[in-house]
């Protein structure tokens, strides 16, 4: 019978999306414990957070998502639809767990765990472009092939010679979604305000606590110093182990990364407003913000 289901659901986009969404609500009755979201802006430490918490085999489903605000989902789905049936199949598959949660979420039936990882945008922002890259070495010393489906654009780069993808980077990246991140997301979805308290910047973590969610928020400067004790007082778990991984120094595109960070020239304009945004100086300090300042205004890598 499920055969003959999903031989049918592959046939048509909505019945496909709806079988698949059938087959989540199993998956989550499945699990005794309350359920983590581990739910981060891209390249902030969220694959890292993710395989930590599966490697410790708890009863709980355990769920990646970027975006759970259904007007961007909304968005993320009309993008990728032409991926239905295609290679690049499970990419719709996000769009669909990010809708299926947020109905979850609004029947307000259960009480949720969210984890959140912060990181000082300008860094962010570099690593979110890299990682949307589709990057080959070509035979020819020190040239890249460089295409992007999300950003729409197909050229090759030489290191000694960036500009192209510097220019690309000022163009094509939504550069503030850090900045609004918190607000755009967790305080639309979950009512949960972590600007209307103090941060505490020393020790690098803070729990929140809302009406139909838990939230635990790390600086990812902060996780390798302060991982265990988050965990502990949030999941009451002591042996978590930190799995790093989707790390850029590990991926072919590695020395055309490091050589980016190496020679691109950041406006003052553009320094300005990711560090004097209420993100950066809520959750950063005035001398942390200036190192920040110093090292990108300096062209040293980060």
């Amino acid at each position: 019978m499920n055969s003959l289901l999903e031989y049918l659901a592959e046939k048509n986009y909505y019945t496909a999306k709806a079988f698949w969404k059938w087959g989540q609500r199993r998956a989550l009755h499945a699990y005794s414990g309350q359920p983590i979201i581990n739910y981060q802006m891209g390249k902030v430490g969220s694959s890292t957070v993710q395989a930590s918490l599966l490697a410790l085999g708890m009863d709980r489903r355990v769920y990646h998502v970027h975006f759970l605000n259904p007007v961007r989902v909304r968005q993320i789905e009309q993008q990728r639809r032409k991926y239905f049936r295609t290679e690049r199949y499970g990419r719709l598959r996000r769009p669909w767990l990010y809708e299926f949660l947020y109905e979850q979420i609004m029947k307000k039936e259960r009480h949720w765990k969210l984890v959140t990882l912060v990181r000082e945008p300008i860094a962010r922002n570099v690593s979110t472009f890299f990682e949307n890259l589709e990057v080959t070495a070509k035979a020819e010393a020190a040239v890249y092939a460089v295409r992007s489906a999300y950003y729409g654009f197909d050229i090759e780069v030489a290191l000694e010679k960036l500009d192209p993808l510097i220019e690309l980077f000022f163009e094509r990246l939504v550069h503030e979604r850090p900045l609004r991140y918190f607000d755009d997301e967790i305080k639309t979805v979950f009512g949960i305000d972590v600007f209307d308290s103090e941060f505490p910047k020393d020790r690098g973590f803070r729990i929140y606590h809302g009406d139909n969610a838990d939230l635990l928020l790390i600086r990812l400067e902060n996780l390798d110093s302060c991982a265990n004790s988050a965990f502990k007082a949030f999941l009451e778990i002591d042996n978590l182990a930190l799995v790093n991984t989707n790390v850029a120094t590990n991926k072919v595109y590695a020395p055309l990364y490091r050589e980016f960070k190496r020679s691109i020239c950041l406006p003052q304009d553009y320094v300005d407003r990711m560090y004097d945004s209420k993100y950066t100086r809520h959750f950063y300090s005035e001398e942390e913000i200036q190192q920040f300042r110093n090292r990108w205004t300096a062209g040293q890598s980060v």
